[in-house]
């Protein structure tokens, strides 16, 4: 079943609380999205239709927008399959070990123990 982008409108805030804070109605509510405006209260959430009907039939007024089920899949749709950071990476560690199979022209430092130093 799709889930779409919805607005929910109530005329008090203790309806608002109830759905927002209680979540009885089962609405995944997006955060920071409560706000007031001229009829009363408002707040954003994802809920598919049966959740939609539920709250119309409870009184809160609901605006349907996106199916966000639909928007995603079109924009994984977007999104490469290769992992371009694997074949980055595999770049890296090709071109540092031709460079670390060159000999080394430098000696080897001497090892200073305690007893050389006295």
């Amino acid at each position: 079943m799709p889930h779409y982008h919805i607005t929910i409108y109530g005329n008090d805030r203790a309806a608002m609380a109830d759905l927002v804070l209680v979540r009885v109605h089962g609405v995944t509510v997006l955060r920071r999205t409560f706000a007031e405006h001229d009829d009363g209260y408002r707040v954003s959430a994802i809920a598919d239709q049966d959740t939609i009907d539920g709250l119309a039939g409870v009184g809160y007024r609901v605006d349907r927008h996106e199916d966000v089920d639909e928007h995603a899949a079109a924009s994984l749709a977007q999104v490469g399959t290769d992992n371009r950071f694997h074949v980055e990476a595999s770049a890296v560690v090709t071109t540092s070990t031709s460079r670390r199979s060159r000999p080394c022209s430098r000696s080897r430092p001497a090892r200073i123990t305690p007893t050389s130093l006295s």
